[in-house]
């Protein structure tokens, strides 16, 4: 079996082309120089004076050395170190000193050591220029090590810019009464004064709660992302990062994903703070995570695909155990889908069987590898079941992330025999003509259909008659691909719904037709539209609308598609749905 790693994500752009997201160290347009220690043989490339935020600083980036990650790169940690006036020499005895390397080349990250912009230390408009540098690339996972005279610079002067920071790491300091900060952010404190942890708890609104490791800790009672890690006892830089490793960094990320796209939102001008979002952790939650790569399909090919597998689930009897398939956006990583979806922790939790295969062609998709198309991904089941005798043929689930949704819309229509129910997640209408003229003339079983989208999705497929004031402008009526509303149109047709010639929006303000038990809900922490559609069975559609969301995955999808999923089961003998619930 052949198991490797593949390299850094190319992230979804606008009108469903990707580019790939450059970081600070790659756009710099400055003078440049590398430097070598030679008796580390780690790499720094100093940039002189960077022309956006007019900072020096030392680079240590561990994809250009040949490391590759095994998650995406949207986890891929960059850290940006406040120490002082450093050589080049200081600049990666710091590094050394901090012990942070092994972890930047696991996760194939970067490391930044950055000085002052005077002679006379860290200033405030030091931290205007961090922000500047970070808006150079979109903002993911960015960490904050900030060690004496620069943990009092981040103190006192960063209290308005910690809105993008995923974490911080601060040794030593102090900090001014009147630069309390009111920003959550995630930070382990070390060697500081007492007012620094007070400050930083009275932001994150964390309450004490027992001690771990020896280390004091309080958390956000509702958000335990929200948390303050201090240690009162004296340590050494290196047994800080571990602690800040293992308990604050490794813990979440944070990025933008609300008003717009995390990967279009320039992090100078979107200020609020940005959602802290946990890292699944695969051992701690009974995950085996088995990176498919080059491998043959029906004994032939080499393919890409990514298996989440419970622990318990390999526990449990022969046909016991749902499969979602789940297909990514456009070039996507495929692996995106199990660090972002909230799949993954919904598997541990609900003993799921969860699959991300590499699903488009070569001249399209991320890896530039052969990608499975159709009717792989139905070869791929079949050994899947064989593969995983737990699995319940009766309970194959299919779902998708953008133009992953779309295919995922089409094939629950040409292959109801082999899903129970559908589900897309922002999804624009790619595949609408293929599956209109299917439903023209379709006699097949039901194929329950969820479709749900955020009302600030770049591309505007909500609300469906293209009236919507976010996203890019005019993408609406510019790009054929956008419009959904066929997709609602064909499943109403294929499930024996009354089928809606056009939109009506005084029925439902986003999708325009007339839904059973329509309401404002909670979903996580946003509120969302939802309502059904009911034949004779029963609800067999559902369509959900979620406020202040863009074109990404939302975590709390997974629990609410799991809950629609689970009322359907598929016949395996003649393909006919089996329903759950009772018939509204």
């Amino acid at each position: 079996m052949k198991m490797k790693t593949i390299g850094q994500a190319v992230l979804l752009l606008a009108a469903l082309n990707l580019g790939a997201c450059a970081t600070p160290s790659e756009t710099a347009e400055s003078a440049e120089s590398a430097v070598s220690s030679k008796e580390t043989g780690v790499v720094l490339e100093e940039t002189v004076t960077d022309e956006a935020s007019q900072l020096h600083y030392f680079t240590y980036d561990a994809m250009k050395e040949g490391f590759a990650s095994a998650r995406s790169d949207v986890l891929t940690p960059t850290f940006y170190i406040f120490a002082g006036q450093k050589t080049e020499e200081e600049a990666e005895a710091l590094l050394a000193e901090i012990g942070l390397l092994p972890d930047v080349q696991e996760w194939a990250g970067q490391a930044y050591v950055i000085n002052p912009l005077h002679e006379g230390g860290y200033q405030e408009d030091d931290a205007e220029a961090f922000i500047k540098l970070l808006a150079k690339a979109p903002v993911k996972n960015a960490k904050v090590i900030a060690l004496d005279e620069g943990a009092t610079f981040v103190n006192n002067f960063m209290r308005e810019e910690s809105y993008p920071i995923a974490g911080m790491m601060l040794y030593g300091g102090d900090i001014e009464s009147a630069s309390a900060s009111s920003t959550p952010v995630p930070v382990y404190i070390s060697n500081a004064a007492e007012a620094v942890a007070d400050s930083y708890i009275a932001a994150n609104a964390a309450e004490e709660l027992p001690e771990e490791d020896d280390l004091a800790v309080y958390r956000n009672p509702e958000k335990a992302l929200q948390q303050v890690v201090v240690n009162e006892e004296e340590e050494t830089v290196q047994e800080a990062y571990a602690n800040a490793w293992e308990h604050v960094f490794s813990k979440n990320y944070r990025m933008h994903n609300e008003q717009t796209e995390f990967y279009m939102a320039d992090v100078s001008k979107y200020t609020d703070p940005y959602p802290l979002i946990g890292i699944p952790n695969f051992e701690e939650l009974g995950i085996t995570y088995n990176q498919m790569i080059a491998e043959p399909v029906k004994g032939e090919g080499e393919f890409n695909w990514y298996e989440y597998i419970p622990e318990t689930a390999m526990e449990q009897p022969s046909g016991s155990v749902p499969l979602i398939v789940t297909l990514h956006g456009f070039a996507n990583d495929p692996r995106l889908q199990g660090d972002t979806s909230g799949w993954t922790e919904l598997a541990a939790e609900e003993n799921l069987i969860v699959v991300s295969p590499e699903w488009q062609a070569k001249e399209e998709n991320f890896g530039d590898v052969e990608g499975f198309g159709e009717e792989g991904v139905l070869n791929l089941i079949e050994d899947l079941k064989a593969k995983y005798p737990q699995i319940d043929p009766s309970r194959i689930y299919l779902t998708g992330l953008s133009a992953g949704g779309s295919k995922a819309t089409l094939m629950g229509v040409k292959y109801p025999g082999v899903f129970a129910a559908v589900a897309a997640v922002s999804s624009p209408g790619v595949d609408k003509q293929e599956l209109t003229a299917i439903a023209e003339n379709y006699f097949g079983p039901e194929v329950p259909y969820l479709y749900i989208a955020g009302d600030h999705d770049n591309f505007q497929m909500i609300p469906v008659d293209g009236s919507g004031q976010f996203g890019t402008p005019g993408i609406f009526q510019n790009d054929p691909n956008v419009d959904m509303f066929p997709f609602i149109q064909a499943y109403q047709k294929i499930n024996r719904l009354e089928v809606s010639e056009r939109y009506d929006m005084s029925l439902n303000e986003f999708y325009g037709v007339a839904l059973d038990n329509q309401g404002w809900t909670a979903l996580g922490d946003k509120q969302m539209l939802v309502g059904t559609d009911s034949n004779a069975n029963g609800a067999i559609m559902k369509l959900a609308a979620v406020k202040d969301l863009a074109h990404w995955n939302y975590k709390p999808e997974a629990a609410f598609i799991w809950d629609f999923f689970q009322d359907y089961q598929r016949n395996t003998e003649n393909g006919q749905l089996i329903m759950n619930t009772p018939a509204e």
